[in-house]
């Protein structure tokens, strides 16, 4: 395992497109909290989120994740379902 990522910002995220990802992180077997902040879990990786309603904003920042992806991947794919579910 290597360390994480910097910080990735989301705009656009409405409570729809909140509860879209955190289906889709489930749908992943991602562990998500019920609370719009915390730790999100997976046996290959973990990351701090924050998610803020009366900004439209969602925070993530991996803490843990393999060697062999690198954070732009992982960005892409999180911007691409955030596009998915209906953010910006």
């Amino acid at each position: 395992m290597a360390g994480g990522c910097d910080e990735m910002r989301f705009s656009g995220i409405t409570r729809e497109v909140w509860e879209c990802l955190r289906q889709r992180a489930r749908g992943m077997k991602v562990t998500v909290p019920d609370e719009d902040a915390g730790t999100i879990s997976h046996p290959d990786a973990a990351a701090e989120y924050e998610w803020s309603e009366a900004e439209g904003t969602l925070s993530v920042t991996l803490t843990r994740k393999p060697v062999w992806v690198p954070c732009d991947a992982v960005e892409r794919r999180l911007r691409e379902a955030v596009r998915t579910c209906g953010g910006g």
